[in-house]
């Protein structure tokens, strides 16, 4: 082989290494391997250069940016249209949680969003408040029933994201707040992997885990209880 040979084949080499580098950015899957300074936060986010051409367009834009008047005035002439979907799968309900908008989220399930909805991916709604740390908008999710253990097509829950990712503390101590909390904290995605290790691995919250699952485990035994009756039952 040439030397010209050699350069053609490295620059092949790269631009197959830079593809498929994109595309593990634009899966909200993993584009959490990426996130720096320099990130653009709504990478993932369908841009649409004007949200007035069409109702769908319009009523996913003032979900995300938190326009409720807007919305009003547009769910009140086209009910269905609470759920609208966009290319991804994102309705007005993920729009809302991944900007953090709790009195749209408020609104929009008290018209009949479907908090269970989910994106192509297989997001919920909880899964685009939890990995942006919305953690308001996460506690009125789990407030509306919305499912923490939810997976997603990688078999993600939204523990898994925000354990993930350093920025999602407050996240991550909403979901703590759950009888559940300890069986999530185990639930494996499909890479094998639980929240706990994700976050002794990529994330700063390890300490987080070790300090929360047993604590949440004893308080959850029959021996931590108040009910004396419970107590004389296990003697």
């Amino acid at each position: 082989m040439s030397d010209s040979e050699d350069e053609n084949q490295a620059v092949r080499s790269f631009e197959e290494i830079h593809e498929e580098i994109n595309k593990y950015k634009r899966n909200p899957e993993t584009s959490g391997m990426f996130v720096s300074g320099w990130d653009d936060a709504d990478q993932d986010v369908e841009v649409v250069k004007d949200p007035k051409a069409n109702p769908i367009d319009y009523v996913l834009w003032a979900a995300e940016n938190g326009e409720i008047c807007i919305l009003r005035e547009l769910l009140k002439k086209q009910p269905g249209l609470v759920h609208a979907q966009d290319n991804d799968g994102y309705t007005p309900l993920h729009r809302a949680a991944y900007s953090n908008h709790t009195d749209v989220i408020s609104y929009l399930l008290s018209i009949g969003a479907n908090i269970n909805t989910k994106t192509q991916l297989g997001w919920t709604a909880l899964h685009s408040a939890s990995n942006w740390n919305n953690y308001v908008a996460a506690a009125r999710l789990l407030a509306a029933g919305a499912d923490p253990g939810a997976l997603s097509d990688g078999g993600q829950t939204p523990m898994h994201l925000a354990a993930a990712i350093s920025h999602c503390k407050s996240t991550l101590l909403i979901l703590f707040l759950r009888d559940d909390t300890v069986d999530i904290a185990h639930k494996t995605n499909n890479a094998q992997e639980t929240p706990e290790q994700l976050a002794q691995r990529h994330g700063i919250y390890g300490p987080l885990f070790e300090m929360m699952t047993p604590a949440v485990s004893y308080i959850k035994s029959i021996s931590f209880t108040c009910n004396p009756y419970l107590r004389q039952k296990s003697i």
